[in-house]
């Protein structure tokens, strides 16, 4: 999975992360309103300075609840991505790769009204393209996986929040965590310092930073984060993060 390693997801998926997983910047409180969701749709963009651009989108359904409540869900999401790296081999030299992923998961979630707590299991494929051959990068063509997921949210106290989203998948041995503790700066939004682990067979990647979290415009929600980041492969540079959430 070159391209999780080389841009910023997920996001998480979002592997979903989602993926990267784009969902796990959602405050996560549970608010009883006259409109109760029964599906979501997270897009999350991301990019690095070491060449590299990503994007998320994931759709979430509760069949036979509401979001709000405990329940199965039902998680598709896509992801396509390009990114620039030098290979470790003598004359290969520079390389552009193209990725895309499809998932889809199945599991389901626990809502409380200060915690929200879901497991996921299910199958992703993977289509990674690139421009010349490198014998170094033993993740291009297609590979389809087994994927788990997990994500957490709570909060503390009122002013408080903490979260984790992690995914492992068997196609490249691709795993994906992100975990962030915040202070609100006011109702449901929340600053804080964010870390992110992304690895697979190819290489590995780490990144400290900053997010603002949850702050709403109509009926959209929206988080950014960025800050350094360290890969294997690619060296050190920076990263960027751009999320935001719909409930219909």
């Amino acid at each position: 999975m070159a391209l999780r390693l080389r841009s910023c997801l997920l996001i998480g998926a979002f592997t979903l992360a989602p993926q990267a997983h784009a969902a796990d910047w959602y405050t996560g409180a549970s608010t009883r309103a006259a409109h109760r969701p029964t599906a979501s749709f997270d897009l999350s963009l991301s990019g690095a300075s070491m060449a590299s651009m990503h994007g998320v989108g994931i759709g979430t359904f509760a069949p036979y609840a509401f979001l709000d409540e405990s329940g199965m869900r039902l998680r598709l999401a896509a992801t396509i991505g390009a990114f620039i790296y030098t290979s470790s081999v003598t004359g290969v030299g520079e390389v552009r790769g193209d990725q895309g992923i499809i998932t889809a998961l199945a599991g389901y979630e626990w809502v409380a009204p200060e915690m929200t707590a879901s497991v996921y299991g299910g199958l992703d494929v993977w289509r990674n393209v690139f421009d010349k051959y490198d014998p170094s990068n033993e993740t291009a063509g297609t590979t389809i996986g087994f994927k788990l997921a997990a994500d957490v949210y709570v909060n503390p106290t009122r002013f408080t929040m903490a979260s984790a989203s992690v995914t492992f998948t068997t196609a490249h041995q691709s795993y994906y965590g992100r975990f962030k503790l915040g202070m609100a700066v006011s109702e449901k939004t929340f600053i804080g310092p964010e870390l992110v682990a992304i690895g697979d067979s190819f290489s590995q990647q780490y990144r400290l930073g900053a997010h603002v979290s949850g702050f709403k415009v109509g009926p959209l929600q929206f988080g950014v984060s960025g800050g350094y980041s360290n890969d294997r492969v690619r060296g050190s540079g920076g990263y960027g993060t751009f999320d935001a959430r719909v409930t219909f």
